[in-house]
């Protein structure tokens, strides 16, 4: 069986014609024109909660396809400023932020981050699903990479902010703790002595830095085989620990080809 960090990266260097590929299957591209068509034509939040397709096309965009039940508490991440910041998932932040209707009311949904922005993120999402049907460590590498890397990149995850934001998500504590070969029996205990734990075993730069990110994940790649996979191949093994100076993430043509997504129905 491949291994999760070749996979990982054959991912990466394959990402225009991968997600050429994601675009193109029939309920991906149905959901997208669908989304597409309509978005625009939201006006409230009312309205967006009110369209199932719609809301469930943005959630999943966003990372939040486990939370599509909660329809309450997401009318409070877009209508309360305060509410959403409070909370320690970064990603609801973030949804808040792309439907911005406290901000540009009627105009929410045809700002970038609710267009076509979403629909870049909606594809991404569909891919990483994919690929984890396959290797769900490969899919949460990608996950780990596009979010806390990305995050870390930009600036929008602080020195403060970095451990509470792994803790506060299951996919990307479990890419943490797996790499540093913290027990499972860990994530029920406190959150603060958790970030005290995370802390001592790694620092900020292993995310803010490409280089460090990318021998992190080599590092979770391996551990994640050695537990899951162990009729993994000692040579493949290997490779995972050795190649991890190849070029961190997305190559600027995998970012391109992400930018320039443009959904049918426009």
């Amino acid at each position: 069986m491949i291994g999760t960090y070749v996979s990982y990266r054959s991912t990466i260097d394959n990402m225009s014609k991968t997600l050429d590929r994601v675009m193109s299957e029939p309920n991906v591209k149905r959901e997208t024109d669908y989304y597409t068509q309509n978005i625009k034509s939201v006006k409230t939040v009312d309205d967006f909660l009110g369209d199932t397709r719609l809301f469930n096309y943005a959630m999943k965009a966003y990372g939040l396809e486990d939370m599509t039940y909660a329809k309450g508490m997401m009318r409070k991440v877009l209508t309360d400023a305060n509410y959403a910041t409070a909370l320690t998932d970064k990603r609801y932040q973030q949804f808040a932020a792309a439907f911005n209707f406290n901000k540009y009311g009627v105009k929410a949904t045809s700002q970038d981050s609710a267009t076509k922005a979403a629909v870049n993120k909606y594809m991404q999402q569909t891919l990483e699903t994919e690929v984890g049907d396959q290797n769900e460590g490969t899919r949460l590498a990608l996950y780990f990479t596009r979010t806390v890397g990305g995050m870390a990149k930009n600036g929008s995850l602080s020195k403060d902010e970095w451990a509470y934001q792994i803790i506060a998500d299951k996919a990307l504590s479990e890419v943490v703790y797996t790499a540093l070969g913290i027990p499972d029996s860990v994530r029920g205990s406190d959150v603060d002595a958790q970030k005290r734990l995370l802390e001592q075993k790694m620092s900020f730069d292993d995310l803010a830095d490409a280089t460090k990110l990318e021998k992190f994940i080599g590092r979770f790649s391996a551990m994640y085989d050695a537990k899951n996979q162990p009729q993994v191949s000692p040579a493949l093994t290997l490779l995972q620990s050795t190649n991890t100076g190849s070029t961190f993430g997305f190559s600027n043509a995998s970012m391109i080809a992400m930018q320039s997504l443009k959904p049918g129905g426009n």
